[in-house]
């Protein structure tokens, strides 16, 4: 995670629930048009705490979805998570009441971070003001949390991004980052499609998020390469059951009903491409020296 040690011993990749306030154009397909369209019964949040807490390892449990606030209970959920583990969550920030609630019941200090993905087109479809975005931003920030604005650079904001920026600034949020997009766009696949004058308005724009920079230079691949995955980092489907990463689905029994069991040695890379870069720069065996250690996940930045 960090080049500091850190106080868990495993992490977890938990798509968490189907529920989503949004629709977005540029969502990976498997999850805009399928998961986000059957929403399964999750589990009451008192067997996912009493599962992580049996396995006997400290863990970072990372939450996306879907949008996470909309899991049933969400705020006790990370109350009971972090009474011995730690959590990071991914939100876009459009349930006000349930952020408030959340920053009334969980203690900072056990989150390692909260991403707030700014979707700018939806938010504009759905009417949501910026402000209302600005304003739960300020109270995860005020009441200790930290967290940080994530700016998607899908190809049609480019040309706006500087002026988005600014008016978040001037609502007080901050730190900005900006991500590159992955997908197709038009028929052409990004990040490989940016050209280079975008490529350069990326990079000028892109704060502390440190990988955007590996994602241009097409760093998309580890095949063969050996990584731990699987053996201290998971991914967790919204069933519970437990794989290798969000690039391999080798399974490990499940989650919720105690199944899961991890792999016992680093095996090598499968993925002819990858999905979340950060997640093979931290645990590749030997990852490429020059983006060693980096500075948090994706799930983190």
């Amino acid at each position: 995670m960090t080049s500091d040690p850190v106080p868990w011993e495993w992490e977890f990749d938990w798509h968490l629930t189907n529920r989503c306030n949004f629709f977005c154009e540029y969502c990976h397909p498997q999850i805009r048009y399928v998961l986000n369209k059957v929403h399964l019964n999750e589990p009451f949040p008192e067997l996912v705490v009493r599962r992580f807490e049996d396995l006997g390892h400290p863990c970072l449990v990372h939450m996306s979805g879907g949008e996470p606030f909309l899991f049933p209970g969400f705020a006790d959920l990370c109350a009971g998570l972090t009474r011995r583990n730690w959590i990071s969550i991914n939100t876009n920030l459009a349930s006000p009441e349930l952020v408030a609630d959340f920053a009334a019941k969980v203690d900072p200090t056990r989150v390692a971070k909260i991403v707030a993905a700014l979707h700018v087109p939806e938010r504009e479809r759905l009417g949501l003001p910026l402000e209302t975005y600005a304003k739960s931003f300020r109270i995860l920030r005020a009441a200790g949390f930290d967290v940080v604005s994530l700016y998607v650079l899908y190809p049609p904001l480019l040309s706006r991004l500087r002026e988005d920026l600014a008016v978040l600034a001037g609502l007080g949020v901050e730190p900005l980052r900006a991500k590159v997009f992955k997908g197709v766009h038009e028929g052409r696949r990004y990040p490989e499609a940016y050209t280079d004058e975008q490529r350069r308005l990326i990079l000028a724009n892109s704060g502390e998020y440190v990988f955007n920079q590996p994602y241009l230079d097409g760093m998309l691949a580890f095949r063969g390469q050996s990584c731990t995955a699987g053996m201290t980092s998971f991914k967790v489907t919204v069933t519970g059951e437990v794989r290798r990463c969000a690039s391999v689905p080798t399974a490990y029994g499940n989650l919720y009903d105690g199944t899961f069991r991890p792999a016992q040695s680093a095996e090598p890379c499968p993925a002819r491409r990858v999905l979340v870069l950060s997640q093979c720069l931290t645990y590749l065996v030997n990852p490429p020296k020059a983006a060693a250690a980096p500075a948090a996940t994706e799930a983190q930045a």
